[in-house]
């Protein structure tokens, strides 16, 4: 059933045409794509001073005069444009290789269900967590030097991770009290670099040992994003590109030997693209043969070139992997060498061929492995694939990785995550049917915590903890961006509002992307400027679906052929214009190992819930009575086998649908309907007691792996079973045994 979409309100676009003309006004004065000395949209108020947002910018403002740099942060209305420049650099330089280039963190703004779960984040540990856990309670790039376990590098990682994640995070939602907590820091650092330029802690300063550098490149990634939000004081924004650049050029650590060193190519980079300094680039170059020369022998990230190049399976740790294969895609947009883009694109292709799970990340527990219905991934790698992809669609122009970066969000992310934003995994997996204190089933920690929803489940490896609160931020900044003709892509689809500028002139504009999506197959787009403006408007075509439809103002309209997987309206839009595309959506079920099966719709993957029994526990140092670690034991049935012939799919699987729900990742408003069998062996694994165990001591479970053919033929009688979007369950039964023989009608186990 088609939605009738109207034209914005006249009296809600006239407010709105209010802001945009005193903006557009401004702009005369201007010169080239970017103007430094405007003041962006806003959606409720004129435009005001940065003082208004409630900051106290002294310390900004005496940190400025030490040329140290520091952090400017936009209030709700300060809303950015582009990422911008140095305006001090010579010779800025733009990634001219880069198909699409994204916008800067707030330019988007997400609505609907996204602005809900981006505000449970917020109020929960995206806050909280520096008051309820180690390391982040303690003041790692803030003051603290020494505290005993503290001599290592891997607190400062941890504490970045987070840093970086709350950062966007409060970029994104406009939370004031969550930037005024990141600044901190922030300001700390920037007031106390070195004289050779050295930011950081004096404990990995001396470039000894391997990931004396790995830090870093987490950190500066908060320091950018924070520039490239920064629209009200162009002297600030400079002194943190400027304490960047000192910091690399005057940094004598080798970047392409010690292990993950060589991930601050990602920021040289970015600083490389607002000073224009040849230097960084060089450097980054430098950086990348170093360690090309020796193809991660060193650091055993399986990355020579000849095992990329002849597709092998990875035999490597998945972060490592994931952050150090996006490097040569990033070099090539700066430097048009396509000998680095095919790198890049090669090393992808090995995750995808050979360890891909149904829900769209690779095993990685934590080094990749294979792909059965108990093989998992770590939370970080969850983070950090779903972000290297961005920059692969940045490279390419390819829609491809969209769908990738969705389908991990829309799944394994939200799989991963306590839908109060109270817990997270450190490791997850499609069959989970208990998360306990004791229920990991993966090799590294069998029998541990690290299954269980905790604030920081690794308790001292705590990097997931952290790093899960860079997944949804990144997805927002990401959902639109910038292509080289002047026009915008949507890039990630979900409710949201954009106000960047558009056009050969620059002329700005808000879209505001109406939809329910994932639970919904229609995405409205409304355009709102002060005068008709023509532009490439591109919208990005899942390989999902196989019938897309475009309509303009209600109206339905050819679909232009599509390209790397965009179609793109180029043509003159009109205040309050309407584009609505429409994804049609189809089930279809995917064959894995052991003779599993799995069934899914567009971006979503289902899954048998299972009620869960939750008890709180209380770590002291990792967890509080507000934020507990938590067992979750199964309390309903789960071992179904799926009694499915994929041949007549249509007929056995029906989806319903009820009405979009406040919060849909907690109540969902999409469902399957499946023929199933319970298997009554199939029970859950147990381990083995240890020797000096009590006699009456409690049994502990693992989920197990899929039954044998025996089992599976004294299956019960046929049932109906409702499956429910992955992304909202916490137990699962994802990859079900398939009951019955043949293949026919199955899709290919790449996730």
């Amino acid at each position: 059933m088609q939605t009738k979409f109207n034209r914005v309100p006249e009296e809600e676009r006239s407010s709105r045409l209010v802001l945009i003309a005193r903006f557009e006004d401004s702009m005369k004065d201007c010169t080239g794509s970017e103007c430094l000395s405007t003041t962006p949209l806003g959606d409720a108020a004129p435009p005001q001073r940065a003082d208004s947002c409630g900051f106290n910018r002294r310390s900004f403002l005496r940190l400025a005069v030490l040329g140290s740099g520091a952090l400017l942060v936009p209030c709700d209305l300060l809303e950015a444009l582009e990422i911008p420049t140095a305006s001090n650099a010579a010779n800025p330089v733009l990634p001219a290789s880069a198909a699409l280039r994204p916008l800067a963190p707030g330019a988007v703004r997400a609505d609907g269900w996204l602005a809900g779960w981006l505000g449970k984040q917020a109020d929960g540990l995206g806050y909280h967590l520096p008051d309820t856990s180690w390391p982040f309670s303690a003041p790692y790039w803030q003051g603290q030097e020494v505290n005993g376990q503290s001599e290592e590098w891997w607190p400062w990682e941890q504490k970045a991770y987070w840093i970086d994640g709350a950062t966007r995070l409060a970029l994104v939602t406009g939370d004031e009290r969550l930037l005024r907590r990141v600044q901190e820091p922030l300001e700390y650092t920037l007031a106390h670099q070195r004289p050779e330029g050295y930011l950081g802690p004096d404990v990995i300063r001396n470039p000894a040992g391997n990931f004396h550098r790995w830090p870093h490149t987490l950190f500066i990634r908060a320091l950018a994003a924070d520039a490239d939000a920064i629209r009200s004081d162009a002297a600030l924004r400079d002194a943190i590109v400027e304490a960047v650049r000192k910091h690399y050029l005057g940094d004598l650590a080798s970047y392409g030997v010690p292990i993950r060193n060589i991930t601050n190519v990602e920021d040289m980079l970015w600083c490389y693209e607002r000073t224009g300094d040849p230097r960084l680039l060089a450097m980054a170059e430098t950086a990348w043969a170093d360690y090309a020369a020796l193809g991660g022998k060193e650091d055993g990230a399986d990355l020579q070139a000849d095992r990329v190049f002849a597709n092998t399976p990875i035999d490597a740790h998945g972060v490592s992997y994931a952050e150090i294969a996006k490097q040569p895609a990033i070099l090539y947009m700066y430097t048009g060498r396509l000998e680095y883009l095919n790198f890049a694109l090669a090393a992808q292709k090995r995750i995808f061929d050979h360890h891909m799970l149904i829900d769209g990340i690779p095993s990685t527990s934590e080094h990749y492995s294979t792909v059965t219905a108990l093989d998992s991934h770590e939370t970080c790698d969850i983070t950090d694939h779903t972000w290297s992809w961005g920059y692969m669609m940045m490279a390419t122009g390819n829609g491809l990785w969209g769908d990738r970066v969705e389908r991990a969000c829309f799944n394994a992310g939200m799989g991963a995550i306590k839908k109060d934003w109270k817990g997270v995994q450190y490791f997850s997996c499609p069959n989970q049917f208990l998360a306990t204190q004791t229920s990991d089933h993966n090799a590294m920690n069998l029998g541990h915590q690290m299954m269980s929803y905790q604030p920081n489940p690794g308790h001292a490896t705590a990097c997931c903890g952290g790093d899960v609160h860079r997944l949804f931020p990144n997805y927002v900044i990401r959902m639109w961006m910038r292509d080289t003709q002047g026009g915008l892509a949507a890039a990630l689809y979900g409710p949201c509002r954009v106000n960047t500028t558009a056009g050969k002139d620059h002329h700005p504009i808000e879209i505001v992307e109406t939809t329910d999506y994932p639970f919904d197959e229609q995405i409205h787009f409304t355009l709102d400027m002060r005068k008709p403006v023509e532009f490439p408007l591109s919208l990005r075509i899942p390989g999902w679906c196989a019938q897309p439809s475009l309509l303009l103002n209600g109206q339905a309209q050819p679909l232009p052929a599509a390209k790397n997987r965009f179609v793109t309206l180029a043509r003159k839009f009109h205040p309050g214009d309407t584009v609505t595309l429409v994804l049609p959506m189809s089930t279809a079920v995917s064959r894995w190992p052991d003779n599993g099966a799995g069934l899914e719709r567009g971006p979503l993957v289902y899954s048998l819930p299972i009620k869960e029994q939750w008890t709180p526990v209380i770590e002291p140092r990792w967890s509080t009575a507000d934020f507990p670690s938590w067992n979750a034991e199964p309390a309903s049935v789960w071992n179904y086998g799926l009694a499915v012939d994929p041949a007549k799919l249509a007929d056995e699987v029906r989806f319903e649908r009820k009405a979009m729900t406040p919060d849909p990742w907690v109540d969902p408003p999409v469902s399957l309907i499946a023929p199933a069998q319970i298997i009554e062996s199939w029970k859950l694994a147990t381990v083995p007691a240890k020797p000096d165990a009590a006699a009456d001591a409690p049994q502990q479970h693992l989920t197990p792996p899929l039954p044998s053919a025996d089992a599976r033929r004294a299956a019960g009688p046929e049932q109906q079973v409702t499956l429910v979007p992955y992304g909202s369950t916490h137990l699962r039964l994802t990859i079900f045994p398939r009951l019955g023989g043949g293949t026919a009608g199955y899709a290919d186990a790449t996730g």
